[in-house]
């Protein structure tokens, strides 16, 4: 009886918690690598870890539409690390991984939930990329044996970069975080100036838990990523030098 009254205390401790924390607003815009607006786009978030690496409390998955302009905006999501994924038809999907207010909670008592910076994501065309057509609704549902048959042939030799980095972000979407690595590396080798490799492995670190990392490889992909992501990936390593500032 004793421990069924404490369990019952911690669940209501930790739903008092999550219901303390203010729900940030994030907005973005998704792209064709073209530059392009990509219509109609699905955005979802799902979180890793909560504030500071603890684990996660409250509303883990969200999901909206982007409009006509590509623009998307999504509100409800609180401390801790998401990855974000963007698909549209005709697109190959995209995963990014990001912290949100990871080192520095506010309760709800806080004035504002609007987050400073935007996340802007460029789509790559199904048709540029056909070796991937098929594994991308396997990706989507989520239908992990058959989708890595057809992730395979981004580990061929010759394989192109493009081709590497959307089989990388796929992985990620079906948590094959080695495979992903092992894509992200190989671009980077190839092309050290390439931010998205870079930026991907900073994500697969951040999945992993390895804060001073992850930082590291951000810093250097800010500098590499479109100017207009560089304040996404400028807040996010502010976030883990507070962690480190704390260790």
């Amino acid at each position: 009886m004793k421990h069924g009254i404490l369990v019952l205390l911690l669940i209501g401790v930790s739903a008092i918690h999550a219901s303390a924390q203010t729900a940030y607003r994030l907005k973005g815009l998704v792209r064709s690598e073209a530059g392009k607006p990509v219509a109609g786009a699905t955005v979802k978030a799902t979180a890793i870890h909560g504030f500071r690496g603890d684990q996660f409390v409250g509303q883990k998955d969200f999901a909206v539409s982007g409009d006509d302009k590509g623009e998307w905006n999504m509100l409800g999501l609180t401390a801790g690390i998401w990855r974000f994924t963007f698909s549209a038809p005709g697109m190959l999907p995209a995963v990014v991984v990001m912290p949100i207010k990871f080192s520095n909670r506010q309760m709800q008592s806080a004035q504002s939930g609007q987050l400073s910076w935007t996340l802007p994501v460029w789509l790559m065309p199904i048709d540029e990329h056909p070796a991937l057509h098929q594994a991308v609704p396997l990706v989507l549902e989520g239908r992990l044996v058959e989708a890595l048959q057809f992730l395979a042939p981004a580990l061929e030799p010759g394989a192109k970069p493009g081709l590497k980095l959307a089989a990388g972000e796929m992985s990620l979407l079906i948590d094959q975080w080695s495979l992903a690595q092992q894509l992200f590396a190989e671009v980077a080798k190839q092309d050290p100036s390439n931010g998205r490799a870079t930026f991907g492995l900073a994500g697969i670190t951040l999945l992993r838990g390895d804060w001073e990392p992850a930082g590291k490889l951000l810093w250097t992909a800010r500098d590499l990523v479109p100017r207009d992501q560089r304040p996404a990936l400028a807040s996010a390593i502010t976030e883990l030098q507070a962690i480190a500032r704390t260790q």
